[in-house]
């Protein structure tokens, strides 16, 4: 394995593991938490909900993993599915009242409050175990930096996904 594909498959996982314990409190895993962060959250688009390929094209996966998760959720209440009225063929998926109000809760806890922003920061940190916090614009610099890397990646390797989660505050 090339030892930059090592890196990022490493870093990937350094990700999981610190938000597996906090998203298990909610109930979720970092999977269930993208799905639900894509759908609309907001009240005029709550009713509408988002056209189930178009979600599956917003997270980059198949058609048959968008589909089981969503059989998932829907289990634990959080969304439902209906066919679209206009499209029988297309189906329309939408946050339930729980999910929209598990997904606010989640997003205030690890955007909101800054705790996934000051896990970036850390990680950021030139100096080893933290001995002080990271100066705001050396972060915002490295995370800019970081940010184009990662972009660059994707395109070369095709990826087509295009949810965005905001990682300046001023965004």
């Amino acid at each position: 394995m090339h030892q930059a594909f090592f890196g990022l498959k490493r870093a990937f996982h350094g990700t999981l593991r610190i938000m597996r314990a906090p998203l298990a409190m909610l109930g979720l895993t970092a999977a269930r938490f993208d799905m639900l962060y894509a759908l609309p959250r907001d009240p005029e688009n709550f009713e509408r909900g988002m056209n189930q390929s178009a979600l599956r094209r917003t997270l980059g996966v198949s058609a048959p993993t968008v589909s089981r998760m969503l059989a998932s959720l829907e289990t634990l209440g959080l969304v439902r599915r209906e066919r679209a009225f206009f499209d029988r063929r297309q189906l329309v998926v939408s946050l339930t009242r729980a999910g929209r109000a598990l997904i606010r809760k989640a997003v205030h806890l690890f955007i909101h409050t800054g705790q996934a922003q000051l896990a970036v920061d850390s990680a950021f940190d030139p100096y080893p175990l933290g001995y002080r916090w990271c100066d705001e614009m050396y972060c915002l610099f490295e995370m800019d930096n970081l940010d184009g890397v990662l972009r660059r990646i994707r395109y070369a390797f095709g990826d087509v996904a295009t949810l965005y989660y905001p990682w300046d505050p001023d965004d």
